[in-house]
């Protein structure tokens, strides 16, 4: 008696939905995929396509679908070819590229459905085998089983020839890595990665929530998808800022003051170079610099930056910006979701009231409900998160919350990036190291890089922070050595400009 199968369209459209837009995701369903695991008749046709398609030119299909499609619809179904037609305009208008895809993420899932439909598959064999008395034919089918059990146990074998390949393939697609910081800071703290857990570490008010959001906005320029938690911000005022970075619009239509790098051999005036933008000193005799005037007639110059001979400073400049409006905005915003695609979402949480079990779970209802599965998850911040257990307290409460994090970036195989506060002693220091971590350090252990915000007084009013790599596993860091960023956070501007620093040595060295 045939029995009547459930069919979860969803995870079959998903699977099928990564060996079109995903060479990665391919190569690695490719030797295990069988036509029996699907149910849906017109997915199991397009699955086809696609593995004959990898397998002459060793890539997805992509765009190539559409002429695949083309091609072999005289020849299908009229039923079948409607639901392909359909299926493929819902799938270009999602994903116009690999960035945009979780390959990893959907691997395992890929995974987890083939095993479960190859039990299903075994055990009706053998039930049918049995019946007719064939018994060495239903000993087959447990072997069948045991080998894809084997595919997709987990275990890896870094002796086998084909792991050797497939390393050394991803090394060269570099699949593992998501985006870069932009300038001398990026350079510094390098890609980031998959399965990382990444921190920002300072005082209050340091500016931590700026940036956080913009390693989101960073990542959206990528084609990443994004999703930012925020636990103590109310939506309009996450949506304030994030129009103001997205389009350097201020509160009224006037001219700025933005700092902007500068030669202090322009400043003292010991530059002779004929291509010097002016021959004034800006600063006295002892180094002072004057009060920044709209009028004066001094001008930076970074002609030689990027050279032996430029010595690093910093000035101001005047730049006009338009008012924050809805018109300019929605013009903005239209365009960069036309050149980057819709890659960004966000969720404001009441402070204390979401934990990491709760956000796994909505982040569930997101991928059924949109389909949408982040590369990066930026939490503002790990330190006002809900305890998983309300049994365990103190620092313990602590170092679960940040387990559960860095459990949450492997799981996901998405970048996680939070932040946390440094104590009280790091408010006057010039530079936040490991030892300024509050309330427990085991959270440094947790991360697979950080960067800590260091600031003084009078650099806020120049509009400069210097940021270092205090944390990172496979990176040699030097967490005194930093970089110079120019913010405007009046425009939301963390990130201007980026330039090398010295390095400054704390007296306990």
């Amino acid at each position: 008696m045939l029995r009547r199968r459930t069919v979860d369209n969803s995870i079959e459209e998903r699977i099928l939905t990564g060996a079109i837009v995903s060479s990665q995701f391919l190569r690695n369903i490719q030797h295990i995929t069988k036509k029996e695991y699907f149910l849906v008749p017109y997915i199991q046709i397009v699955m086809r396509w696609c593995l004959d398609y990898y397998k002459t030119y060793r890539e997805a299909p992509n765009l190539h679908i559409q002429d695949i499609y083309t091609v072999e619809k005289t020849s299908l179904k009229e039923e079948d070819s409607i639901l392909i037609g359909n299926f493929l305009k819902k799938l270009s208008d999602q994903y116009e590229n690999e960035k945009s895809f979780n390959t990893e993420y959907l691997v395992d899932q890929a995974f987890s459905y083939f095993k479960k439909q190859s039990l299903k598959v075994c055990s009706e064999n053998i039930q049918a085998y049995i019946q007719l008395g064939r018994i060495e034919e239903a000993e087959k089918e447990i072997r069948k089983f045991h080998e894809i059990q084997k595919e997709t146990s987990g275990f890896i074998n870094p002796l086998s020839e084909d792991i050797v390949k497939k390393f050394f393939q991803d090394e060269l697609d570099k699949s593992h890595q998501l985006f870069s910081l932009p300038g001398k800071l990026g350079e510094m703290i390098g890609p980031f990665e998959k399965n990382w857990l990444f921190s920002i570490m300072g005082p209050a008010k340091r500016g931590k929530t700026w940036w956080l959001q913009e390693m989101a906005i960073q990542a959206i320029l990528d084609q990443r998808k994004t999703l930012f938690i925020s636990l103590e911000m109310n939506p309009h005022r996450i949506l304030n800022r994030i129009y103001k970075r997205l389009t350097a619009f201020g509160n009224d239509n006037k001219k700025y003051i933005y700092p902007c790098f500068d030669c202090r051999k322009n400043q003292d005036n010991t530059c002779n170079k004929k291509e010097r933008t002016n021959n004034i000193k800006l600063v006295d005799s002892e180094g002072n610099k004057p009060k920044f005037s709209p009028d004066m007639e001094y001008q930076p110059c970074t002609f030689c930056r990027g050279k032996k001979d430029f010595i690093v400073d910093t000035w101001f400049t005047l730049l006009r910006r338009d008012k924050l409006g809805q018109r300019n905005t929605i013009k903005v915003v239209k365009g960069l979701k036309n050149m980057y695609g819709d890659n960004f979402r966000f969720k404001a949480y009441p402070a204390f009231s979401a934990n990491i079990s709760k956000v796994k779970s909505d982040l569930d209802e997101l991928e059924q409900t949109e389909d949408f599965v982040p590369h990066v998850i930026v939490i503002d911040y790990a330190d006002i998160l809900a305890p998983e257990d309300s049994r365990i307290t103190g620092r313990e409460r602590l170092d679960e919350t940040w387990k559960t994090l860095k459990n949450l970036s492997d799981s996901r195989h998405c970048l996680v990036i939070t932040a946390s506060q440094t104590n009280r002693g790091s408010f006057d220091k010039k530079n936040v190291t490991q030892t300024d971590i509050a309330e427990d350090i085991r959270k440094i252990a947790h991360i697979d890089g950080g960067i800590s915000l260091n600031q003084l007084p009078n650099e806020k009013r120049k509009g400069v922070m210097r940021v270092a790599l205090i944390a990172g596993r496979d990176i040699d860091f030097d967490q005194l050595k930093t970089c110079i960023v120019l913010q405007n956070l009046q425009l939301g501007q963390v990130l201007l400009d980026s330039e090398e620093s010295y390095i400054v040595r704390s007296e306990e060295e």
